[in-house]
């Protein structure tokens, strides 16, 4: 959170399962900053809960990508959401 506060992202992979916030709890607060309104925000989560998915888009993510991650996958996810 700190260094979204401070620096430019053109796209945010978040973990779901972190120590301090979870994944849900960043994205909502990065939802309210205005930068934070429209950067894509893709979660990244190795859990296989169903409808984990749709929760994460729910919350305000864009897309979502399961762990392991395959690389064409990462890849087609960055040209969706970004203009590189």
């Amino acid at each position: 959170m700190e260094k979204f506060e401070v620096e430019q992202f053109d796209i945010i992979f978040m973990d779901i399962q972190m120590p301090l916030m979870n994944g849900y709890e960043a994205t909502k607060v990065i939802r309210t900053m205005d930068h934070g309104k429209t950067i894509p925000i893709i979660a990244l989560t190795a859990g296989t809960v169903i409808g984990e998915k749709e929760k994460c888009l729910e919350i305000g993510m864009n897309d979502y990508v399961s762990k392991p991650i395959v690389k064409g996958s990462l890849e087609e996810v960055i040209a969706k959401w970004t203009s590189s």
